[in-house]
């Protein structure tokens, strides 16, 4: 019950996180619910730890994306260098020059849960925020088999060896598709690069460049 009563304000926090973001996005032309139920079901399952780490990060997203709006001169790369910053990762020297001219840009903590997502990836998106937020992302969308284990290959060296900033990859298109989304959109994927963001020896955020056609 003590538990119960000390993520109960989170709860109301995570709330409303949600309903803001989805009333900014829509000042950015992209019209995308905060959630399908408000007692937020997928946000109650996670650990408390975890559920203190969304907050957090979608503060920072949040803020971040605000700042934006209001300077009137959106930088797609200012956001994601910023949102890091807010976050207190420090980005490695090559990551602007890395996400420059970039559109589909996604970051990912070390739990796997998207906290950052460039405007573009909203173009073909039809999760609900807490969805996006709450859900590792081989929850997110489905693939086939050979690139759902080449995709989870990829994503465990990422949490494993952090013997590099970035990798260059040459991964081929595949086509993706939503799970449990209003509209299960479909589209053509690929990773172009992933570059890991630590801090004394831990992965902090991974940075995934991506191509979509649809």
């Amino acid at each position: 019950m003590e538990l119960a009563q000390q993520l109960e304000p989170q709860l109301d926090i995570y709330r409303k996180q949600l309903e803001d973001l989805a009333l900014l996005l829509s000042e950015f032309g992209y019209s995308v619910k905060a959630y399908k139920d408000s007692s937020l079901p997928l946000f109650t399952k996670l650990k408390p730890q975890q559920q203190l780490d969304v907050v957090r990060a979608l503060d920072a997203y949040l803020y971040t994306l605000r700042s934006e709006f209001i300077s009137g001169t959106f930088s797609a790369e200012r956001f994601v260098l910023q949102f890091l910053f807010r976050m207190g990762i420090l980005p490695s020297s090559e990551l602007s020059e890395t996400i420059r001219d970039e559109r589909f840009i996604q970051i990912y903590n070390a739990d796997q849960f998207q906290i950052f997502r460039s405007l573009a990836c909203y173009e073909r998106c039809s999760f609900t925020l807490e969805q996006m937020t709450t859900r590792p992302w081989f929850d997110l969308w489905e693939r086939e088999s050979l690139f759902y284990y080449a995709c989870y290959g990829l994503a465990a060296t990422a949490l494993k060896f952090m013997k590099f900033t970035r990798l260059q990859l040459n991964f081929p298109f595949h086509r993706v598709t939503e799970i449990e989304s209003f509209e299960g959109y479909s589209f053509e994927y690929r990773i172009k690069s992933l570059s890991a963001l630590t801090r004394q020896g831990k992965l902090q955020a991974a940075v995934l460049i991506e191509d979509w056609k649809y």
